[in-house]
């Protein structure tokens, strides 16, 4: 099932850096936690806008897909 994200778990990972994950609906909380347990994304105190970042793992997933991220 690894590579059968769905458009808003995918619209979650794009988000992961701008998301206040204490201002999630219920859905993106569920998509949140299957993104950590598929190994997407991973919990982190050094990123001052998120408490989490995405993983080698996303990167390749949203890379492979031309998925652009906004590195500023």
């Amino acid at each position: 099932m690894s590579d059968d994200l769905t458009d808003d778990e995918i619209a979650l990972l794009c988000a992961i850096g701008e998301t206040d994950p204490s201002k999630l609906s219920c859905n993106q909380t569920r998509d949140l936690e299957r993104l950590i347990l598929e190994g997407y994304v991973e919990a982190t105190d050094s990123y001052p806008k998120s408490t989490f970042k995405l993983t080698a793992k996303a990167m390749e997933f949203l890379g492979e897909r031309g998925a652009g991220l906004n590195e500023a």
